[in-house]
């Protein structure tokens, strides 16, 4: 493999108004004969760890492999306490305040005052605007209110827009455009159990990822250029669908996902789905392995050898 590397170089991007300094990328062959390239300091993202996990460092999830954290609160009391536990934790947060969408409506005017109580915590990294929207059936001027009041009530953090359904990315069902998020991050599930996801026991691996990332990763340099794109990968598994029923990843799976991520989204950062959900069969909490191979991934990351 030693042939295959690159020099390391130096990066300067600006993230709104907020330098970030990357200070190394990587580019390494993968296995398939794909090369993919990634900064060392790529951020790792838990989704949902309680704070009564941050406050425990349960499984040394506060120990440096993770960057930020994504929590869902009802309140800006809520808020800011956990603000406070991620602090203590050595970790930055992306809040998706709940209040501000229900059944389907978004409620733009629900968001200056809950921002306006956290904007000036240091562990805040960001908003979370959307989730899957074409899913809960958020419209394309929906998601741009949002953003417009999170941008107007805060202006120094960036807003980030969770889009599913990637094989429709940018079409009419899950339009993309400008003017509705900082940073676009898309969730890619494609473990699932056999007969394509079918069966309740067996793994097969979703055909397509790769295809369609690159679309995800065209559509937004072409819209929106100079928009990171970052992934959520899959660490669950969840039984309940009738189709594409999810299977537990093994660590190669977790890791070809991310390589897939790096190759064809171009992805500037990796977040893990996820810490705890009792409606799944298993997820992160229950799952202490699959802790230890993300750690292990991250790590590779930070010394420029995963590949």
């Amino acid at each position: 493999m030693a042939s295959n590397r690159v020099p390391t170089r130096r990066r300067l991007s600006l993230l709104l108004a907020v330098a970030l300094v990357i200070p190394g990328s990587i580019a390494v062959a993968g296995s398939a004969s794909a090369t993919i390239t990634y900064a060392t300091d790529t951020p790792m993202i838990l989704s949902g760890p309680r704070p009564e996990d941050l406050a425990a460092n349960t499984y040394g999830i506060c120990d440096g492999s993770f960057t930020y954290v994504i929590r869902n609160v009802g309140s800006a009391a809520g808020a800011l306490a956990y603000l406070d536990a991620a602090q203590r934790c050595g970790l930055k947060v992306i809040l998706f305040f709940s209040t501000t969408i229900s059944g389907g409506t978004v409620y733009p005017a629900r968001v200056a005052p809950q921002v306006n109580a956290v904007k000036n915590h240091p562990a805040l990294f960001g908003y979370l605007s959307v989730k899957e929207p074409s899913w809960v059936g958020i419209n394309m001027f929906e998601i741009r209110a949002l953003y417009r009041a999170f941008r107007a009530a805060d202006p120094a953090h960036p807003v980030i827009a969770m889009f599913g359904d990637i094989p429709h990315f940018g079409m009419s069902v899950n339009p993309y455009t400008y003017s509705m998020a900082n940073i676009v991050m898309v969730d890619w599930y494609p473990v699932e159990t056999g007969n394509g996801g079918r069966s309740l026991t067996g793994t097969s691996y979703a055909p397509g990822g790769p295809t369609y990332l690159a679309r995800v990763r065209n559509k937004v340099a072409a819209t929106t250029p100079g928009v990171p794109v970052w992934l959520m990968v899959q660490t669950h598994k969840y039984l309940k669908p009738t189709y594409h029923k999810k299977q537990r990843p093994s660590q190669y799976y977790l890791n070809r996902q991310v390589r897939e991520g790096f190759a064809s989204l171009g992805a500037k950062a990796i977040a893990f789905h996820t810490w705890s959900n009792t409606n799944y069969n298993i997820d992160e909490l229950r799952d202490p392995t699959m802790v230890s191979w993300m750690k292990a991934l991250s790590a590779a990351v930070r010394a420029g050898t995963f590949q």
